[in-house]
């Protein structure tokens, strides 16, 4: 299993996306933390994947693109969550 971590705009656009993993048939782990501010949660997440198949499921997610252009294969802890706006979110 490989660690990922994302930010999503809300917990409705993380539940999306295990619908979608969920589609594809992908088991995934994931621990969700409510930003203190604004309704954005912070995600570190589980799965036997790579991080491109993360992204085309992330971007099946309508409004996804904070979770597409945050997306890094590494433990939340070493995330700074920055969108890379060089990444294509749709």
């Amino acid at each position: 299993m490989k660690t990922f971590s994302f930010r999503a705009e809300c917990a409705r656009d993380v539940s999306a996306l295990q619908v979608e993993c969920e589609r594809a048939k992908l088991s995934t782990l994931a621990q969700i933390t409510p930003d203190e501010v604004l309704p954005d949660v912070e995600v570190e997440l589980e799965a036997d994947t790579d991080l491109e198949h993360l992204r085309s499921l992330m971007r099946k997610v309508q409004d996804g693109h904070v979770m597409v252009q945050t997306l890094r294969e590494c433990p939340l802890k070493e995330n700074s969550l920055e969108r890379d706006f060089n990444i294509n979110p749709f």
